[in-house]
């Protein structure tokens, strides 16, 4: 059942919608894009959130998969700076490897969700699935 749900989701993310994935870290922002696109998720991929803000994508994602400790703008200020000018925030899936951190969020940007480094990638996809279109499938 569980895999017939995420065919769905992820048929209808292939129609347009995407997640942004916000780390400094390489290795693990890679690899959260490649478990994302087995699921058949479109993802963008950003090392800053300067990158994230220059991007020339029109479209907002769907989700933020943001890190809280990133270079110059870390997590936190960027939820902050799109709720504020670039409004609405899209819903936001937090990931740190400080749980102190993941906790200092303030109410004006409440995150869809938390998950402290290393999570599961079904951690991750219980966050986002919810997040996408999905039809229910045909009978």
């Amino acid at each position: 059942m569980q895999r017939d749900v995420r065919a769905s989701a992820t048929r209808d993310a292939a129609a347009g919608e995407w997640v942004a994935i916000i780390d400094d870290h390489d290795s693990l922002r890679t690899s959260i894009a490649r478990a994302l696109r087995l699921e058949g998720i479109r993802v963008q991929s950003f090392a800053s959130a300067e990158a994230f803000l220059d991007r020339e994508t029109e479209s907002s994602p769907v989700c933020l998969v943001l890190d809280m400790q990133l270079p110059a703008m870390n997590g936190h200020e960027l939820m902050h700076f799109l709720q504020s000018e670039r409004p609405p925030l899209p819903p936001t899936i937090l990931i740190s490897g400080h749980e102190d951190m993941l906790k200092t969020v303030g109410e004006c940007c409440t995150p869809h969700g938390r998950l402290r480094k290393p999570f599961e990638v079904e951690a991750l996809l219980s966050l986002l699935l919810p997040l996408l279109t999905i039809n229910p499938a045909p009978d």
